[in-house]
């Protein structure tokens, strides 16, 4: 739909031409049952993946007056839902292909095989995401029942009293929601991985299709509370949650004296950054989502060069970070000059990404001493490209913004 920026078509160029090289550094060279074997470990990592990072991809959704003003609904409105999910999960697909004909010693062999696999791999994607797309949209007004409720609450202080948690019971549908598709993705691969070795290939392919089935009528099943449901989950992702250990409803908010690591002259111009991103986007839990990624193939003990590829691409993907903070409705240009200079405004977003330096190291070394790589060489060369490409883009929003205000 128009309401969707489209990428540049270079962007997309560059994402496809690293998922190629990088799939074929993987397992280019490897037998079409090592590939096999590759590809179902990944779809294990890829069903939590989809489980845990599909709200945060629908939702809140800036485009929501658009959508309300155009009375987007029903089949268009599914249909906008299932392209903003496509947007940031086709490199997955793109990879899938590349796992299994991906190979370099014998393209032309156990065609047969490598179809079936990939359908497979296909069907059991685009399902799992509806069936999660599904979920969660109707996880709204769940969300705000225990949100609102007394049994909400009564929770809410068991977790603080008992567990020194401060849980917010508003996110136990999510929860719920995670474990459920999860556990669902996981045992499809199991089963087919049974299926595969006591039967054959072809029998993967219809259980595919049975969790393509199912995704579907999940999908269509919501059609006729599918704009309540969407407007009511929504609205509630858009609010600010918090809590104490005494249960006690709170906004908690970073204080500026914590951020000791940044100089004092742009302590608070980093503090508002931070603010801005965690209201957004659980940062946190998405870093350590992409550390856990690439110990998922260091466990695989794949060679020296791929794991380097990736703690390089890793540590580019942080300044996704800086990317959010150029964006006017989170920082308007007039506002940044009118409270800073541009320079301190560029000093704040290299410094902003600081943080991140340290769960790098303590990772990348952790990693070298249980699997033996990255050495210390490799170690030096993934921090230094994430130094020079904090003040790259860091550099580019200086000048975006010197633009901006002319």
């Amino acid at each position: 739909m128009g309401i969707l920026k489209k990428r540049p078509f270079y962007v997309n160029l560059f994402i496809a031409i690293i998922v190629a090289v990088l799939g074929l550094i993987w397992v280019g060279e490897h037998a079409i049952d090592v590939r096999v074997v590759t590809l179902r470990y990944f779809l294990f990592v890829v069903s939590g993946f989809v489980a845990f990072v599909t709200p945060y991809l629908l939702f809140p959704d800036s485009n929501t007056p658009l959508l309300q003003l155009g009375n987007i609904r029903d089949r268009d409105l599914r249909k906008y839902l299932i392209q903003k999910l496509f947007r940031f999960h086709w490199p997955l697909l793109m990879l899938f292909v590349v796992l299994v004909f991906g190979d370099l010693t014998s393209p032309l062999e156990q065609i047969s095989a490598k179809l079936m696999n990939l359908v497979f791999a296909v069907t059991f994607f685009i399902g799992l995401n509806l069936i999660s797309l599904s979920r969660y949209i109707r996880s709204g007004k769940d969300s705000q029942f225990w949100q609102e409720s007394e049994k909400g609450r009564e929770i809410r202080k068991t977790f603080a009293q008992n567990f020194k948690y401060p849980l917010d019971p508003g996110s136990i549908p999510s929860l719920i929601n995670t474990v459920l598709i999860t556990t669902i993705g996981m045992i499809a691969v199991v089963i087919a991985a049974l299926l595969s070795d006591t039967i054959g290939d072809f029998m993967i392919i219809p259980l595919g299709l049975i969790l393509l089935i199912i995704g579907i009528a999940t999908a269509v099943n919501l059609r006729d509370v599918q704009e309540q449901c969407f407007y009511t989950t929504n609205a509630f992702y858009k609010e600010f949650f918090g809590s104490d250990l005494q249960g006690e409803t709170v906004v908690e908010r970073r204080k500026v004296e914590q951020l000791w690591w940044v100089p004092s002259p742009i302590r608070a111009n980093v503090w508002q950054f931070l603010q801005q991103i965690d209201r957004k986007i659980p940062a946190g839990r998405a870093v350590a989502v992409g550390h856990l990624f690439i110990w998922y193939f260091a466990y695989q003990r794949v060679n020296e060069e791929f794991i380097i590829a990736l703690w390089v691409l890793f540590a580019i993907a942080h300044q996704l970070f800086i990317v959010f903070t150029l964006q006017q409705q989170i920082a308007p240009s007039w506002l940044l000059r009118w409270i800073d200079s541009g320079f301190n405004w560029f000093l704040s977003r290299v410094w902003m990404q600081v943080r991140w330096i340290v769960p790098l190291l303590l990772s990348m070394n952790a990693q070298q001493f249980i699997f033996g790589l990255p050495d210390f060489r490799a170690q030096s060369f993934v921090i230094t490209s994430y130094l020079i490409t904090a003040i790259l883009v860091s550099a580019a929003g200086s000048v975006q913004l010197k633009q901006d205000v002319k």
